[in-house]
């Protein structure tokens, strides 16, 4: 017993000893900011969403085979999704024009706001966080306006072929003039885990700037709830708010800085992703937009595919350029002229006013709730991927990394169904919704539902003239629709041909690869990973 003993303790010994690419320790940090669901009952709820769905669509297709017999069941499924579509074109046209004949002009203030930039990352290359930060640095027409960047790195991380750590890279490489402090119990994360974290202020390209390293991954919803929190408690800071997440070291770190830029009350906080790049207008365009009216709370850009990580005419980047200008150009901008509010506003894109209703106490609760194992699938969905909401502005303008593989592509698409299908499905139950977003809400839910069947059965052989004219029409001018949007947000002949070739693509190939993003999604709906487009290697798990 005692020699297997001592040959135990050597492997052990010797295991301590081996570097290996993906340790315990390591995919531990690499996942550690996922809820402890319970996996079985979330399991359990989806197989119960696929014991209704799948008879319901088989169903479904049976009755499309025998269209003309089930005429008056069939017809509204049918005619809901292009009905919806012209109404909402309809709706953008009529209010479009109103907004052009009485423009809202922007109240300017007498002192130019105070912003505050968030950055959240997480493994990002140098050059990834570089062209962010220099996007920010190189903004116009805010000179006269009071900044700070704020950046939360999650955790000491790389990815494959990075030589240090995102952190590493901040701290060492692009901060300049950095002075740093730890702290151990700074804050209490949104899962409840008293977390150690590094602080480093300095500048960068003349902005101030201040990071915060944790030593441990909480998600990028940590980091956003965490910075908003504190800047609203900023804002209180004369009042002696109770500090909740706060550790008081962190809080009078922080407001110490933000003071010592003569910056007593911040004003709006502008969100960016780590794999965004702003136009150089961007920010000030969301600023002329947020003063229109004081009852705007929140303005996100007009988000475009970066095309300088991709080759601009390859079929992932027109198909996907084409896809983000019709999401904006319809449904986003639609809702944001006829109700003020969108049911997403992006977190790479966004400003919002820092106050009670965007960044107090109650709204962070909500927004930063963590799901618990009691929670079901419905829940965890709503908590892990929706974003926030409010109004649009195309002319701030956004440039990001679109996925160039299939398998990152269904991962990121799935996050973008699941979170829009239960904001729509508790905006169509809200009482005070109005009539064309409950509209819009019940046609994406039943359109999703009912996918399947309408892609598979063959009953368009079937339609009568009538219904076939008034199908026609509708896509006609759904195209006019798309050449006039294109001739409005076209920079030049080469943007306009690479936008006709996607929304060619889009008309094409737009029902098979919604059919494999509902079947990616209907699989892993009770994943929550985040989808990253990297394997993360913890450079401490290694000894």
């Amino acid at each position: 017993m005692a020699g297997n003993a001592a040959i135990l303790n050597d492997i052990l010994d010797y295991l301590r000893k081996r570097s290996f690419p993906l340790s315990t320790k390591t995919l531990r940090s690499a996942i550690e900011h996922l809820p402890s669901v319970n996996t079985r009952r979330l399991r359990t709820q989806k197989y119960i969403v696929y014991a209704v769905l799948i008879p319901l669509n088989l169903a479904l297709t049976h009755l499309l085979s025998n269209y003309i017999q089930n005429f008056w069941w069939l017809i509204p499924l049918i005619a809901l999704r292009p009905v919806v579509d012209f109404v909402e074109m309809v709706c953008i046209l009529i209010f479009g024009l109103v907004r052009y004949l009485r423009p809202t002009p922007p109240k300017t203030p007498e002192t130019p706001e105070s912003l505050a930039y968030l950055l959240c990352c997480y493994n990002e290359t140098y050059a990834e966080v570089m062209v962010s930060l220099e996007s920010l640095a190189a903004q116009k027409s805010v000179e006269d306006h009071k900044k700070v960047i704020l950046v939360v790195c999650d955790g000491r991380v790389s990815t494959k072929g990075m030589t240090k750590t995102t952190a590493a890279h901040l701290v060492e490489d692009i901060i300049e003039h950095p002075t740093s402090i730890r702290m151990s119990d700074a804050y209490t994360s949104w899962d409840g885990a008293s977390m150690q974290i590094e602080l480093v202020k300095g500048e960068f390209r003349g902005v101030p700037i201040v990071c915060l390293v944790k030593n441990e991954n909480r998600g990028k919803r940590d980091g956003v709830v965490l910075m908003r929190a504190f800047l609203s408690k900023f804002n209180q800071r004369k009042s002696n708010p109770e500090l909740a997440m706060f550790g008081p070291k962190l809080f009078a770190e922080l407001s110490g800085f933000l003071e010592s830029l003569s910056i007593q009350n911040v004003d709006y906080v502008v969100g960016i992703d780590a794999d965004t790049r702003f136009d150089d207008k961007c920010v000030s365009n969301l600023i002329q937009t947020v003063r229109e009216d004081d009852k705007i709370v929140g303005v996100t850009g007009f988000i475009r595919p970066d095309p300088t990580n991709v080759s601009s005419f390859s079929p992932a980047y027109l198909y996907q350029n084409a896809e983000y200008m019709a999401g904006q150009y319809r449904r986003r901008l639609r809702q944001s002229l006829t109700s003020e509010r969108v049911t997403c506003l992006p977190g790479c894109c966004q400003l919002l006013r820092v106050e009670e209703s965007t960044c107090g106490d109650d709204i962070m609760k909500k927004f930063g709730y963590y799901p618990k194992e009691t929670d079901g699938l419905f829940r965890t969905i709503q908590s892990m991927m929706s974003e926030d909401r409010d109004h649009i502005c195309l002319t701030a303008k956004a440039y990001t990394t679109a996925p160039t593989n299939l398998s990152v592509f269904l991962s990121q698409r799935r996050r973008w169904t699941l979170g829009p299908l239960t904001s729509d499905c508790l905006l169509f139950c809200r009482k005070n919704t109005g009539w064309t977003e409950r509209l819009a809400a019940f046609r994406s839910v039943v359109t999703w539902i009912i996918a399947p069947s309408l892609f598979f059965a063959n009953y368009r052989s079937q339609l009568d003239a009538r219904i076939l004219l008034v199908l026609i029409f509708i896509d006609t001018y759904h195209k006019f629709w798309d050449t006039i949007v294109i001739l409005m947000c076209a920079q030049s002949i080469k943007d306009a041909v690479q936008l006709v070739v996607g929304i060619l693509l889009c008309h094409r190939f737009g029902p098979l690869i919604g059919q494999m993003t509902q079947v990616y999604t209907l699989l892993k709906m009770d994943d929550f990973r985040w989808g990253k487009t990297r394997i993360s290697v913890d450079t401490t798990a290694a000894t």
